[in-house]
């Protein structure tokens, strides 16, 4: 059965309208805990929430994407075996994290218990409803993105007070673990949100035949994503690793919420309708993947022309050289939003093994690049290694949906095309204008 196009684009509006809320709130938010703690505290909450993803997709099964794809998926005997695993996982993420603290902090200059007190979101989420994944299966957009904004602004107002009254890591940490469990309990509040124990034993390895490729292709998606992370956090001194994560944090904006799009919108949708023709699958999804294209390209464009001035008018000079590392790292996220749409629609069509091969020779690429280049060409080296993994990463995802007859390989590279014309308009506009180049405070960088 076809989708209405009109259903989806409003959907995909309801997506972008309320992540745009979430990027604001989030942006002033960020701004906020620059002036409250210093950057070695802002570099140290970037170690802690890194090793905390690293840890939990280190047993993802694939719960969630298996409640979307799963045939079975609306019984109630499926629902609380899931949900089971689901606990047990958050036991298992909370032991992990919990002894591996002590080489952890040792290797990042952290203190165990900072990170072992973060473990507890890990049994507080844990027990969350299996609710959300519903919403999602059922496509109910609307509901979904409300939510997950409702959320956002209460975990934002609760992480500025708490900052607010203890401005150093202790507070950042108790903030999210309040955070964490209002959300739990608000997943409650939603339809269908009744779980209990249960152990099906065919349902358990339905989930565990699909989640052996969800849980290496999320395994390589964090390591790739994250590596220049964990490369730098253990090569620069810390209050550096403040600096970069301003950047970093500002560059990923754009492929959250593409990945969000993806998660809430492609993801069930293709799920729902992979036994469609592909020809007009692939022509009912090619007008609103263009548009969303066109509107990242020309944000992105805007970020690697002039995000070393907003840096510079909104954060203070210590934040200086987030500006350049942060034109720089916008061209890789423009690859990493053609990669995160291409995954989504791979995992719709239950074919994850190519994004996992995407993920690995990005992951391979970084380690090696990243070595040889930490001592040769310092930091700008390393940015110049991440933009050039993505690209590696994009090519078993393009080369899967070539043999799915879903590729859209022509329309990316118009788009890049279209974006790269754009980009060296913006900085000539900017050389005229006598401000330079968002390049220019690079070659004052020293080498690690």
């Amino acid at each position: 059965m076809a989708f209405s196009p009109k259903k989806l684009a409003g959907n995909a509006l309801w997506t972008v309208a309320t992540y745009g809320i979430s990027v604001v709130v989030r942006f002033i938010v960020n701004v906020i805990l620059t002036r409250l703690v210093r950057p070695e505290v802002m570099g140290a909450m970037m170690v802690i929430n890194t090793l905390k993803i690293g840890t939990e997709l280190i047993t993802d099964v694939g719960i969630g994407q298996n409640i979307v794809t799963n045939p079975n998926g609306e019984k109630r005997e499926f629902r609380n075996t899931a949900w089971t695993l689901q606990v047990i996982r958050a036991c298992l993420l909370f032991i992990i994290l919990s002894v591996a603290a002590y080489p952890l902090a040792q290797l990042y200059g952290i203190a165990p218990p900072e990170l072992q007190v973060s473990a507890l979101t890990f049994l507080m989420a844990g027990l969350a409803s299996t609710s959300l994944f519903y919403l999602q299966r059922r496509m109910q957009v609307i509901r979904s993105n409300l939510f997950e904004l409702s959320m956002d602004l209460v975990g934002s107002v609760i992480l500025v007070v708490f900052t607010f009254l203890h401005p150093n890591i202790w507070g950042m940490i108790v903030a999210v673990l309040v955070s964490t469990a209002l959300r739990v309990a608000a997943t409650y509040l939603l339809p269908d949100a009744r779980n209990w124990f249960a152990f099906h034993a065919s349902y358990a390895r339905q989930i565990f035949s699909f989640g052996k490729w969800i849980f290496l292709s999320s395994l390589l998606s964090f390591l790739s994503f994250n590596f220049d992370k964990l490369f730098l956090a253990q090569a620069l001194p810390l209050a550096m690793v403040g600096v970069y994560s301003i950047a970093r944090g500002i560059a990923d904006l754009p492929t959250i919420g593409i990945a969000r799009l993806g998660h809430q919108l492609v993801f069930p949708l293709i799920a729902r309708h992979n036994a469609q023709d592909r020809s007009e699958l692939k022509a009912q999804l090619a007008p609103l993947r263009r548009k969303l294209l066109l509107v990242v390209g020309v944000g992105v464009a805007l970020g690697v022309s002039f995000g070393d001035i907003a840096i510079g008018i909104v954060y203070d000079d210590r934040y200086s050289d987030a500006g350049w590392i942060l034109s720089l790292l916008m061209f890789s996220v423009w690859v990493a939003v053609l990669c995160v749409i291409n995954d989504y629609t791979l995992l719709g069509l239950r074919k994850p093994v190519y994004s996992m091969f995407g993920n690995l020779l990005k992951l391979v690429s970084l380690v090696v690049a990243m070595s040889l280049a930490a001592g040769t060409y310092g930091l700008p080296g390393l940015l110049v290694t991440i933009i050039l993994g993505e690209v590696l990463r994009y090519v078993p995802t393009i080369m899967g949906l070539w043999r799915e007859k879903l590729s859209f390989v022509a329309q990316d590279l118009a788009i890049t095309g279209a974006m790269c014309v754009l980009i060296g308009l913006l900085l000539y506009l900017r050389q005229a204008w006598g401000l330079g180049l968002p390049f220019d405070a690079i070659f004052a960088v020293t080498a690690l």
